[in-house]
């Protein structure tokens, strides 16, 4: 059980990437007549790639010509590094600060899309608190923990700045809590154990935590997103991939039919066990677990909000850990997504 727990980490916590990546950078996207164009993914295999799953499962890769093949690498800076060099084509990336220093490396690589995404109601990464801490309201409940630990998976996370989104609305801010580094896997020891008061807690260590009796929910940060959402990790674009733009493009297509597929089904139920099943087998997750987790949102339409880059890299300059702003417009291609919006046809749901 503790080893499915680790693989449900989301690639929002891309840090704990694991074994390196050894392939060649070159022939990767040759293609021989007759055969499927393989496109190297950099991932863990986590539920967050649901989209990915589906459109393999569902044979959406096969019809555009791709079968996908995936890579661990050994941490967040080699997933940018193995795009770059072309030894992935795609990966899925927490929107954290480094990814906006690709930019000033002149990496040339680019965010197109969703890789996972929250949206009113709809979040897989919750704020979670110990018992003693929990009150009738998120206004009282945050008043009784004022001054107390409040672990994130990391302060270089974006979760930091979902927590300060919601603190602000509520008439504090991050100062008047002790913000505490745990690893995601290791909250609930650090809850129980007294090293935190409360946590920003991915999924399934959320559900673990509160069916345990460890916390109780306070909030799924979600107050004050657009209704479009916010994308935590994006789908991201090596520089060879950009240049084989057919290829790209195809994969693009697929990958928003699989998302679509999930939407299908876990918003709206349609074949809901059957894509349960298929997240449960490629995460090497119970599928009594997954049926219990809250799901992330995955963009049906993979839009990208460069306003809300910008305020994000603005945050991260604030908090220091960011030393400039970039030009947002150089981290993203939307291009892709709409082109792929345009052949399908605007998400409905079933």
């Amino acid at each position: 059980m503790k080893r499915a727990l680790w693989r449900c980490i989301a690639l929002s916590v891309a840090g704990a990437l694991l074994a390196g990546c050894g392939n060649s950078a070159s022939g990767s996207l040759d293609k021989e007549p007759g055969k499927l164009t393989t496109v190297r993914i950099g991932s863990e295999k986590v539920t967050a790639d649901a989209g990915i799953f589906l459109a393999d499962h569902l044979g959406y890769f096969r019809k555009a010509g791709i079968k996908v093949e995936y890579t661990r690498l050994k941490d967040a800076p080699a997933i940018t590094n193995a795009l770059a060099t072309g030894h992935l084509e795609v990966a899925g990336a927490s929107l954290a600060p480094g990814v906006f220093q690709g930019v000033d490396r002149n990496l040339d690589l680019r965010v197109v899309g969703d890789k996972q995404s929250i949206r009113p109601g709809v979040s897989s990464t919750r704020l979670a608190v110990k018992s003693e801490y929990k009150r009738s309201s998120l206004d009282k409940t945050l008043k009784a923990l004022r001054g107390k630990k409040i672990a994130v998976h990391s302060k270089l996370s974006i979760q930091v700045y979902m927590l300060d989104n919601l603190l602000r609305r509520h008439g504090m801010s991050l100062k008047d809590f002790d913000i505490v580094p745990i690893l995601s896997p290791d909250q609930i020891g650090a809850l129980r154990g007294g090293s935190a008061d409360a946590a920003v807690m991915l999924e399934p260590f959320f559900t673990q935590g509160i069916e345990a009796g460890i916390v109780k929910p306070a909030s799924d940060l979600t107050e004050g997103t657009p209704r479009d959402g916010e994308v935590l990790t994006g789908l991201m674009y090596g520089k060879q991939f950009l240049e084989h733009r057919d290829t790209a493009q195809a994969f693009m297509t697929a990958y928003m039919q699989g998302v679509r597929a999930y939407n299908d089904a876990l918003f709206h139920g349609k074949n809901k066990r059957k894509v349960l099943q298929v997240i449960a087998k490629e995460s090497k997750m119970p599928l009594s677990l997954i049926e219990k987790t809250r799901p992330c949102a995955l963009d049906p339409e993979q839009r990208l909000d460069a306003d809300y880059l910008d305020e994000l890299q603005k945050f991260y300059v604030k908090q220091g850990t960011l030393k400039k702003t970039v030009d947002v417009k150089k981290l993203i291609d939307p291009s892709f997504a709409k082109a792929a919006d345009k052949k399908l046809g605007a998400y409905r749901a079933p």
